[in-house]
Parts: C-alpha cells; sequence; structure tokens
C-alpha cells in the first residue's frame, strides 16, 4: 500500500461497467473435506460444540447436555470414541437443552427449558406469556428420542417427547433458572433447583416430589456408594463449596477441603469410591480423595497436568491437559470420562456456548487415552499462515494439515491461543458474543500476528506471539467502530471510534493506552475490516469509502502501531452507493470491492450480506485507480431460500465468494471477471453445510503445487469446510 494517493478517488474504467455474467454455471471437479470436528456429517454424526454436563452409563455411554447446539445435539451420548445418539427437542419452538443431566439403568434425564418466543406460541404446550419454564425432560436410554411420559408431564404434545416434561420453576423471561445439577439412583432423582435455593428429590420413576430442602444456589450433585450426596453450593455467588448431606438433606461430617484457587464445576464419584473434583481454577486438574478409616476425605495426587494446556508449551493440546472441565464420571470398569469446553461452565445469564468441545475417556488406573472426540469451532472461520501454508489458525486454535491423509483426516488440532488466565484483559472475552473469530494471520519482519474480528466486523483484534507463551496469542491491540455496549474498558470514549495499543506490554487495556477520533463521528460504524499482507489496516465504511491506515512499524513491545492521524480516506468508487466488503491485495496494488448500487439498493434486512456486485479496481492508491471489471453476483430475494452473497476471498487467479443461504461457494477469475464454476458440499459432509454466519467466512489460498484450499465457516456442525480444487 503506498499512499501517495489525494484522498479522492478517480476511477478510470477500462472495462464496461456492466455486469460480465450474473453467476457460475457449471460445478467444478473438487474434494470436500473438513478441519476440527471429529465427525464430518457424511455418516450423518457430528461432535456437538458444546458440553455444559455429562452423566456415564453403566455401558460406558456418555450422556451430554447444553443450552444450545446449532443443528440441535444439545443431548446427545457417545460411546467407545462414537456418536450414537441425539436426543432431540430441544431447539427450536421454545425449547432449548440445559446445564445438567443424569441417568439410571432406565432413564436419562436432563435439564431442559421451554419458551414461548417472543410470546409468539401459545397453548398448553408452551409458558404464558412473558415467562418461560425450566424443568427435566425425561427420556427412555433404549430411544433418547422418545420421551418418557409421566403423570403430570407436559409440553410437546406434537412430537414423540409429549407429556415428558417436568416444570420446576416458571420465571419471567429473560432470568437464568437452569437447573445446574443433577443425580439419580434407580428410585430416586435427586435435582439441584439452583434458581430456587433448594435441593429437590422426586421418584425416579413417578416424577412425583418426595421432599426438598434448602441449599444455597446448590449446584452439581454426586450419589455416593454409601447413597450419601456430595452438593456444590455458592453457583450464585461464585464462592463455591462442597457439602456433604445424607439422602434426606441432613448435613453429615466430611465436607470437603478445596485447595485455595478452586473453581469446583463437577464431582463423581469411582468405583472404589474416591471422590473426584474437576477444578476449572488455575490448576485444570481433577482433585482426588480418598476415605480414611474415619470417613473423613483426605485430598490424594491430582489427576492431570497442573495448568492442565496452560502449561509449557502453552496452548499444545495433548493427553491429561485439560481446558476449561465442565463434566466427568467413571464407568464401573474402571474409565474416567472428562468434558471440555475450552472455558468451563455457563455463567449465570450468559448465552456462552463455550470455546470448543473435547470428550476424552482415559483408563483411571494407568492414565492411558481410550479415545477422544472434537467440536472445536462456532461462528468462527480459518485463515493461513502465510508463512506456514500447512498450518491454519480459526480464532481461537491452530490446525496443522498433511494433504497426504485421507479425507476428514488432513487436520491436527496443534494449538489453544486464548489465555483466560494470563490475559482476562483479552478483548474477546467483552465483545459481543465472547468467541474469537474471523482471523486474519500476518507476518510482518516475520513475526506472526493475527488479527480477528468479531461476527459483526466492528472490532478488530491485534494479537502477537512470543516463545516464552507457546500457542498463546497476546493481546496486542484494538480497533472499535464504535464504543463497546457495557462498561469495559472503563476508559473507552463514549461516542466515536477508538483504538488501544498495548504499549507497556502487559496484555491490559489501560487507560493511557486508548486513543480516540470522536471526528469520524458515527461514520465508520457497520463497516469492515481488512488487513493486507503487509500489515496496513484498511476499513470499508459504509457510505464514506475504504480508510488506509498504513502499519507504522513496532513498537517496543512488539505491538504494530496504527494512527488515525497517518490515515487516508479513498472516495467511494463507482458504481457503489454501499461498500461491505474489500480485499486489498498489496502486492498488486489492487482492490477488490463488493456491495450495493443504485440498481439494487442496500437495505436493512440484508445486513450480513455482501452484496449483488463485486468489483476489481487496480493502481488503487495512485489516486486515479483503473476499474477493471464488474461482476453481478448471484442475487435473487425473491427466492426460498434466497440467493445471497456473504464472503468474498482472493487467492492467486481466483476470486471465490460465498453464498449465504445455499451453501455454494462461485468461483471467478480474478484477471477478468469471468465465472469459473461453483463448489457445494460433498458427500462426505453429507452435501450440506450451515449458514455463513459472520462477515469473514471464507478464505483461500494457493498451494505450492497449483492447488486451491478454501476454508468455510460451518458452525451448523462445529467445523470448518476446506474445499481443494485444481484449475
Amino acid at each position: 500500500m503506498k499512499f501517495s494517493s489525494r484522498l479522492g478517488v478517480a476511477v478510470l474504467v477500462v472495462h464496461s461497467l456492466l455486469p460480465l455474467n450474473a453467476s457460475a454455471q457449471s460445478q467444478l471437479t473438487y474434494t470436500t473435506s473438513w478441519i476440527g470436528n471429529s465427525f464430518g456429517f457424511g455418516d450423518g454424526k457430528w461432535m456437538q460444540q458444546d458440553i455444559q454436563a455429562i452423566s456415564v452409563g453403566a455401558d460406558g455411554t456418555v450422556y451430554t447436555n447444553a443450552p444450545w447446539d446449532e443443528s440441535g445435539s444439545e443431548i446427545a451420548a457417545y460411546r467407545a470414541g462414537d456418536k450414537i445418539a441425539v436426543a432431540g427437542s430441544t431447539h427450536g419452538w421454545g425449547a432449548a437443552g440445559g446445564d445438567a443431566v443424569a441417568t439410571n439403568h432406565s432413564y436419562l434425564y436432563a435439564a431442559m427449558s421451554i419458551g414461548n418466543e417472543s410470546n409468539g406460541l401459545v397453548g398448553a404446550d408452551y409458558p404464558p406469556a412473558n415467562q418461560t419454564w425450566y424443568g427435566i425432560t425425561r427420556r427412555t436410554l433404549a430411544n433418547l428420542a422418545t420421551g418418557a411420559p409421566f403423570s403430570g408431564g407436559i409440553g410437546n404434545s406434537a412430537n414423540a417427547t409429549k407429556n415428558s416434561f417436568l416444570v420446576l420453576d416458571t420465571v419471567t423471561t429473560g432470568t437464568d433458572a437452569g437447573i445446574r445439577g443433577m443425580a439419580a439412583t434407580d428410585t430416586e432423582l435427586y435435582v439441584a433447583d439452583t434458581y430456587g435455593n433448594r435441593i429437590v428429590v422426586l421418584d425416579a420413576n413417578s416424577m412425583q416430589r418426595l421432599r426438598s430442602w434448602n441449599v444455597t444456589s446448590p449446584g452439581r450433585i454426586a450419589v455416593d456408594t454409601d447413597s450419601t450426596l456430595w452438593v456444590m453450593s455458592g453457583i450464585s455467588s461464585g464462592n463455591l463449596s462442597i457439602i456433604h448431606c445424607a439422602a434426606d438433606g441432613t448435613a453429615l461430617p466430611g465436607t470437603l477441603t478445596l485447595p485455595a484457587g478452586t473453581v469446583p464445576t463437577d464431582i463423581a464419584i469411582t468405583p472404589a469410591g474416591q471422590i473426584l473434583v474437576a477444578d476449572n481454577g488455575p490448576s485444570q486438574q481433577i482433585l482426588v480423595y480418598n476415605k480414611g478409616a474415619s470417613g473423613q476425605p483426605q485430598a490424594a495426587a491430582s489427576i492431570g497436568t497442573r495448568s492442565g494446556i496452560f502449561h509449557v508449551v502453552k496452548g499444545v493440546p495433548g493427553n491429561w491437559r485439560f481446558n476449561g472441565i465442565t463434566g466427568i464420571g467413571v464407568d464401573p470398569a474402571g474409565n474416567l470420562y472428562v468434558a471440555q469446553n475450552g472455558e468451563g461452565p455457563r455463567p449465570l445469564g450468559s448465552a456462552s456456548v463455550g470455546q470448543g468441545a473435547v470428550l476424552e475417556s482415559y483408563v483411571y488406573s494407568t492414565h492411558a487415552l481410550n479415545w477422544r472426540l472434537y467440536g472445536l469451532t462456532f461462528v468462527d472461520s480459518a485463515a493461513f499462515d502465510p508463512a506456514t501454508p500447512n498450518s491454519v489458525y480459526t480464532g481461537s486454535k491452530r490446525f496443522t494439515l498433511d494433504y497426504s491423509q485421507p479425507v476428514g483426516h488432513e487436520w491436527s488440532y496443534a494449538g489453544f491461543t486464548l489465555d483466560r488466565f494470563d490475559y482476562p484483559d483479552d478483548p474477546t472475552f467483552h465483545e459481543p458474543r465472547g468467541v474469537r473469530g474471523e482471523p486474519m494471520v500476518r507476518r510482518i519482519n516475520g513475526q506472526r500476528f493475527l488479527y480477528t474480528l468479531d461476527p459483526g466486523a466492528h472490532y478488530l483484534n491485534v494479537y502477537r506471539f512470543d516463545a516464552a507463551h507457546g500457542e498463546m496469542a497476546i493481546p496486542s491491540g484494538l480497533l472499535a467502530e464504535n464504543p463497546l455496549p457495557g462498561a469495559w474498558p472503563a476508559a473507552q470514549p463514549t461516542y466515536g471510534e477508538w483504538l488501544w495499543r498495548d504499549s507497556n506490554g502487559n496484555g491490559t487495556v489501560d487507560a493511557s493506552e486508548i486513543t480516540g477520533n470522536p471526528s469520524t463521528g458515527s461514520t465508520v460504524g457497520n463497516g469492515f475490516w481488512w488487513v493486507d499482507t503487509p500489515g496496513n489496516v484498511w476499513l470499508a465504511t459504509p457510505t464514506s469509502g475504504i480508510r488506509g491506515m498504513p502499519l507504522q512499524g513496532l513498537d517496543s513491545a512488539g505491538n504494530p502501531i496504527y494512527t488515525y492521524a497517518s490515515s487516508k480516506m479513498f472516495a467511494m468508487p463507482p458504481p457503489f452507493t454501499r461498500i461491505v466488503r474489500i480485499v486489498y491485495v498489496a502486492e498488486t496494488d489492487t482492490m477488490y470491492v463488493s456491495g450495493f448500487t443504485s440498481a439494487i439498493p442496500w437495505d436493512s434486512t440484508h445486513w450480513k450480506e455482501a452484496g449483488p456486485v463485486l468489483a476489481r479496481y487496480d493502481n488503487w492508491s495512485s489516486g486515479t485507480p483503473t476499474q477493471q471489471y464488474t461482476v453481478s453476483l448471484p442475487w435473487n430475494t425473491q427466492t426460498n431460500p434466497q440467493t445471497t452473497t456473504v464472503g468474498v476471498a482472493v487467492a492467486g487467479n481466483y476470486v471465490f465468494i460465498a453464498e449465504l443461504y445455499t451453501a455454494k461457494v462461485d468461483v471467478y477469475d480474478a484477471r477478468t471477471g469471468q465465472a469459473v464454476g461453483y463448489m457445494t458440499p460433498g458427500a462426505s459432509v453429507g452435501n450440506t453445510t450451515g449458514w455463513v454466519d459472520v462477515y469473514l467466512g471464507i478464505s483461500a489460498v494457493q498451494r505450492g503445487n497449483g492447488e486451491y484450499v478454501v476454508l468455510l465457516e460451518d458452525d451448523a456442525r462445529a467445523k470448518i469446510l476446506m474445499y481443494r480444487w485444481t484449475p
């Protein structure tokens, strides 16, 4: 990027402004694969994106629950490294999964909620206006999709789980009354009514209430070998403890003494009677308690690498390197099961879905790994490291690729890059959704930098790396189009755009490191960020043109320097009336722009789309760029589903356009704009994929052998779609 231009842009038109081609018509010859999930959905299976709780059956089946899985696998069953069932009826029509699950020899009991979708659902199956039900769905182990109805059961009269839901709490919509713990025997079901500050005991067969007693904000429950209970308390306050009581609530001696800093998340009992406690504090381990002759629990050696995945080399996954344990269990054969989501249990009131699910099984006695399943990405895309073509980053992960491996096996999980312990002030944790995604990887002076966007591309986050922190991405900077909602950071301006650079290198957003730019007001809001190969930052504003922020070098802490004073504005090039995506290729001074024109103007119902028109401009930074061509992209808002675009990627001699709803990538010759063909998901991924839900959901690279690799967000089933195509 030369930045020798005037503030305006005069565009020389070489080719016609009329569209060259309406769409790419012919299907290309390519291979479909994927990254980040143990299953591709070619066999109808996928590993869910989040696990908040597990229950382990007598045969080693692991039953899971979470409030949300994009494709409805909130409640599922896994055995011997395979997915064997999806419960269903926990997604849509007001239904959602939950944060607790229990099983006995006959039934599965799972926390879930039923709402009325902003009062749009009425009748006996739904709560009254402005209210939500939190309770328990009961299913048969023989068929999780089938409800096990009971007297007093309600809901779901139109599906196979009719009258198998028990309401525990009815609350005002927006109140989190999720059940945070359950345990079952063949005769009784113990329920942590976290919202109601009590333990409720139900008959496991009739589901009739037997008794209850008060416990402050209870959570996970475990039934010991002597039928007594271990119960977590203090969920709402965060001041967590584990109490010991009889099955009738009578307090018993033997309360567990937890080490300082412990954040207990689950409790399990081994066949030999040891008590296991999952710790989501800095230790990231499983605490072990033996019972002495007096019955008093005594701490034994913990299980797992201390600090888990955050132990050196930081961020490298591996056996016993835990990361955000949400559930543990042991089967009668002595196998340990550990569920993780890179974060820990969902905070009360949060819609968090974690940072990717991992489900592992180990032999408890020998620590040997039995199997492991991954569901690692959600609302995220992927990008290549330009210096290492077989290294792929998502927002919080790194994968390596071995292209010689079979479809679905090319990828290996190589790194977790999000450090919530060393860098709690990482903007990721404070931006909407709390998910770091939409990466761009750049090399500046040979050093690796990660740039990421929030799903709506309002905020550009900057990260650096160093040897001491392994795979971890160190917060380095932030460029915000407008103030973030909420109180973080305390020193952000109340109006206009702003930026932060971590000048003291501590990874914390200090007030002295924030610079505001109120002069642009709200004109840059709802824009789109792009970082070119040398590290210059471009911002496509909706109606004010394109701004370039040239890299000013690196500061003493190794952070890229950007300033508003050095920025230059380039006027909106014709024929656009609204710009929504850009890709700038610095090596050739070429700008690709997509957006809306007077012929098809922007409207707010298509706020996410990339627009119906793509144009290429050569000599962009000269002040008199040449419009090489315009292309009419696939666009029909009258069909069902609509045909619209959502993402643009450029690699080598081709432009790749992601369609939003129609599971299609259209390919154009970058030199001429002519349509080349299209790609859709193949049989290996079930011939389907989810919508592309983010602004920067597609990337591409040309390998040294001429093959093009295209990566596409697929949050429907917790993976990255990968196309491999050789022209």
